[in-house]
């Protein structure tokens, strides 16, 4: 029996980790180079609508207020109703607004349609990650969550290229329009053929692996059916502290995005193309994801995979400053190092909201996580110009920026008690006479 069931299981995850994962991982990939493509083409917009910088940092920026509207009722509505649905729905506005982004023709048009796109796009990431709950356990999460996560260094190396072609033979109108309207239609096909809100429902498995796997969750201790309230989420405890926690690494990567880029622009300009150096922090941060995920599924040292990830961060950031334009292959390590230790403690992370946040706020709850985090990445800004306004230079940037990092990592260390209780517990009795020992059950 346990041979079958082994068989059973590696057939199971193939399919999941084949054909789940890639689909999510692509529309989010779609996603972000629909939202980070602005920056490409303002300076043509400077040019085209005669914008002033004040008008540049507008347009760029607005997208993330319309981005915290749907946070919460994003995982409220993928658990509530239709993680399919919803995200079809949202799919085909957010290329509206991509698309429309390429007919505008004055700074008014302009604003309007990025902040619709932050809009359609708020609710999409929530609903995905509620998603990726729902198909895998938390034993497997870390490394799911891992992999969604590509979806950054992955549109980082493809974005620049991508819209430098377009930019090269066509204009910024036909960038918005392409990227926004191509790319989907294959991603939104995609995602209605392929997934499912549930194994339940997916008929390309087999009886036998759906309920392996909602065996494997209920082993756990987790509901295999969700129905969390706004209420609960926005009066958990725990939800607030995850909140804090992914503000706080949302602040401490502006540091790293402020002072390492330009710098490293310096440092190898005459030495070697920007843009290959470039691309290797970004491969770093995706084999660092994965290898970190893949540890914290495996060890199930949750906690101390994310706090020792967070203090490497604090201690590049921190030490940043210290580095030279002169030291080229100092700063190529410390950036390196940096968006690694940035972005790799994310499926540990996620993977620990699931386990953690109470069942009647888990939909809502990650869409507060995400929305609060993301208020980090606005801020950031103001507060590394202030900082940077009163001394001069970006030293003391970089002192902050670690500090926080290092903060967050220290916030990392309360979680390890109910994780370790959480992952402990005895299993929900899921009515088989056999039963997998649960992987979870191992230390935080």
């Amino acid at each position: 029996m346990v041979t079958q069931t082994s068989w059973f299981r590696r057939r199971s995850d193939v399919r999941r980790w084949t054909r789940i994962l890639p689909v999510i991982v692509f529309i989010y990939i779609i996603c972000y180079i629909d939202r980070t493509n602005i920056s490409f083409a303002l300076p043509h917009l400077q040019m085209s609508m005669h914008l002033s910088g004040a008008q540049q940092g507008f347009a760029s920026g607005v997208f993330f207020w319309g981005y915290l509207l749907l946070q919460v009722p994003g995982g409220y509505m993928a658990e509530r109703w239709s993680a399919k649905r919803w995200i079809a729905i949202l799919m085909v506005l957010w290329s509206a607004a991509a698309v429309a982004s390429g007919l505008t023709h004055n700074f008014t048009e302009l604003v309007i349609t990025r902040l619709l796109l932050g809009v359609a796009e708020g609710g999409v990431q929530p609903a995905l990650m509620a998603s990726i709950r729902s198909w895998f356990p938390f034993a497997e999460r870390s490394r799911a969550y891992a992999i969604f996560k590509l979806y950054t260094p992955i549109a980082a190396i493809v974005a620049a290229p991508f819209s430098g072609v377009i930019l090269t033979y066509l204009d910024w109108r036909w960038m918005f329009i392409i990227q926004g309207g191509g790319p989907l239609v294959l991603g939104l096909v995609a995602w209605l053929v392929i997934m499912r809100d549930t194994p339940a429902k997916a008929e390309w498995l087999s009886a036998t692996e759906r309920h392996h796997i909602e065996q494997s969750r209920a082993a756990e201790g987790e509901p295999l059916q969700h129905r969390g309230t706004f209420k609960a989420a926005f009066g958990s405890p725990i939800v607030w502290l995850f909140a804090l926690i992914y503000t706080l690494t949302q602040l401490g990567l502006l540091g790293l995005s402020m002072w390492l880029p330009s710098v490293l622009k310096t440092a190898f300009h005459t030495d070697m193309k920007v843009g290959l150096v470039a691309m290797l922090p970004q491969v770093a941060a995706g084999l660092a994801i994965v290898l970190i995920g893949r540890s914290a599924d495996r060890h199930g040292r949750h906690t101390t995979h994310m706090f020792a990830v967070l203090g490497v961060g604090a201690v590049v950031l921190a030490g940043a400053g210290l580095i030279s334009a002169q030291q080229k292959w100092l700063v190529l390590g410390a950036m390196i190092l940096g968006t690694a230790a940035s972005i790799a403690w994310y499926g540990p992370f996620w993977a620990t909201v699931t386990k953690l946040t109470p069942v009647a706020a888990a939909g809502a709850g990650i869409g507060i996580i995400n929305g609060v985090g993301n208020l980090g990445g606005f801020f950031g800004p103001y507060v590394g110009g202030w900082l940077k306004d009163i001394s001069g230079g970006y030293a003391l940037t970089q002192v902050f920026f670690g500090a926080v990092f290092a903060v967050a990592a220290l916030l990392v260390l309360t979680l390890r008690k109910r994780l370790r209780e959480a992952t402990t517990a005895p299993p929900v009795d899921t009515g088989t006479a056999e039963t997998e020992a649960s992987p979870a059950a191992r230390p935080a």
